[in-house]
């Protein structure tokens, strides 16, 4: 008697300090319906009790039989961490099953039941195995048991049904359920690995589309410089050796043009380096082109005999305005420039660089919601001078010509489309066609200085 009373109080004991030993942050870990079936769990050990429903009589120890609520706590402790420790549920709920027994309880089947449907359902793989061989072997040495005792085949049969439903059936039903996730989870694993291959290639794809642009980029800054820049350099050096064999009178037009010539050279020379060092770095350059350069391209067109005139109303001659803005009034103005060259030869042009109020009321002296750039000039008298036009009335192409006018062959088609990117790359937008006897370009960029900051 005292060593029984001695094993009772020894259970309880062993049950609070291995909860002692327990991580508390486990408790982060169980799941709501974890919680719900402990209760329901408990719920049903006070039926069972209340109701007197006993299945081991002879078996029962007093002292294990007026403690059956601790126990019960413990069992259902065990079902608390089942996902969480499963092998701290596997000795609290097995502990609590054969103190259930020692008290004569009915709940020991309940926390059989339970014992090997978690363990075998969220134990390691090791665990997991040696719970369900274990079940088997059991469910064997039950039924040996049973016939061995009684003798009798109503008491096997019995005896069979209890570990079919207490041993066996929680074993296979958390076999199939943990095959089942791992098939999930091998599944999704799949996908991910299938996700994960072809973001790699497509990167891989990048990668090879980048190098491939790369070597482009070097090919051509080569050729440029091989062939570009070595004709551009003999050009520049032959005027150089032209001005010093020249007449030594400085407004000789002869004099000019050489020296019109050079400048020139020099400026596509400087401007296709900065072209070859973008290719071979792929860094952007500073925006070259001032509305400041415009007044020096138009007295290059003068000293080649064409008649520009140039009217520049904006405050302090546009130097206040952003590079992009002026880069983009200086390459389009070069640009309508070119084109009226190549298709109106011997026609005035004008430039017009102004702002505009877009139809509201004057805010003062350089106020304006719009900077404009208007070149115009009068269509040519003859149909065969008239410029090659699109069927939107634009014109197809820029000129390949000389400061001089005369044309130089046909264009390239890139002329037009060049400055509309222009203009909608500064914010603005771009006109070109026949209005009134002239051909008009109309730039449209937002002024800087009236865009609100925010």
């Amino acid at each position: 008697m005292e060593n029984t009373t001695t094993a009772a109080v020894a259970v309880p004991v062993r049950l609070l300090n291995r909860w002692r030993r327990m991580d508390v942050r486990s408790m982060a870990t169980i799941h709501v319906q974890d919680m719900a079936l402990a209760g329901g769990y408990f719920v049903v050990f006070w039926l069972l009790a209340e109701l007197n429903l006993r299945s081991f009589g002879e078996l029962q120890v007093a002292a294990f039989a007026s403690a059956w609520p601790v126990i019960a706590v413990a069992g259902c402790t065990g079902v608390l961490l089942r996902r969480a420790r499963p092998l701290t549920m596997a000795w609290l709920c097995g502990s609590a099953a054969v103190a259930f027994v020692l008290a004569g309880h009915s709940g020991a089947f309940v926390l059989a039941f339970e014992f090997f449907f978690s363990l075998v359902l969220f134990g390691s793989p090791r665990a997991s195995q040696l719970a369900a061989r274990s079940a088997w072997v059991l469910a064997v040495l039950l039924l040996v048991a049973a016939f061995t005792v009684s003798r009798s085949a109503a008491a096997t049969v019995t005896a069979a049904v209890i570990a079919v439903v207490t041993l066996l059936t929680p074993v296979e039903w958390a076999g199939n359920l943990r095959k089942a996730n791992q098939l999930a989870a091998s599944e999704s694993a799949r996908a991910d690995a299938v996700q994960d291959a072809a973001r790699q290639r497509l990167l891989a794809e990048r990668s090879s589309h980048d190098l491939a642009l790369e070597r482009e980029r070097q090919h051509m800054a080569r050729e440029l410089h091989d062939v570009i820049s070595a004709r551009l350099s003999a050009i520049a050096l032959q005027s150089g050796a032209a001005l010093h064999m020249a007449t030594p009178t400085a407004t000789a037009p002869s004099t000019v043009l050489l020296r019109r010539i050079r400048a020139e050279s020099v400026a596509g020379l400087d401007e296709l380096n900065a072209m070859i060092r973008l290719l071979h770095t792929g860094a952007a350059p500073e925006s070259t082109g001032e509305l400041e350069d415009l007044a020096e391209l138009v007295g290059a067109y003068r000293s080649a005999g064409r008649d520009v005139r140039l009217e520049n109303s904006l405050p302090g001659g546009g130097a206040h305005l952003p590079p992009p803005v002026q880069t983009a009034l200086y390459r389009i103005a070069a640009e309508a420039l070119v084109n009226a060259a190549k298709h109106a030869p011997g026609q005035p042009v004008e430039i017009v660089v102004s702002l505009a109020h877009g139809g509201g009321p004057s805010r003062g002296p350089g106020r304006g919601d719009e900077v404009l750039l208007v070149v115009s000039n009068p269509l040519p008298n003859s149909a065969p001078g008239t410029a090659d036009s699109t069927p939107d009335g634009t014109v197809d192409g820029t000129a390949d010509s000389t400061v001089d006018g005369t044309a130089a062959g046909p264009g390239s088609g890139t002329g037009i489309p060049s400055m509309h990117f222009r203009a909608a790359h500064a914010g603005g937008s771009i006109t070109a066609g026949a209005a009134g006897g002239q051909w008009k370009v109309l730039l449209r960029l937002p002024n800087p200085s009236e865009v609100d900051p925010s």
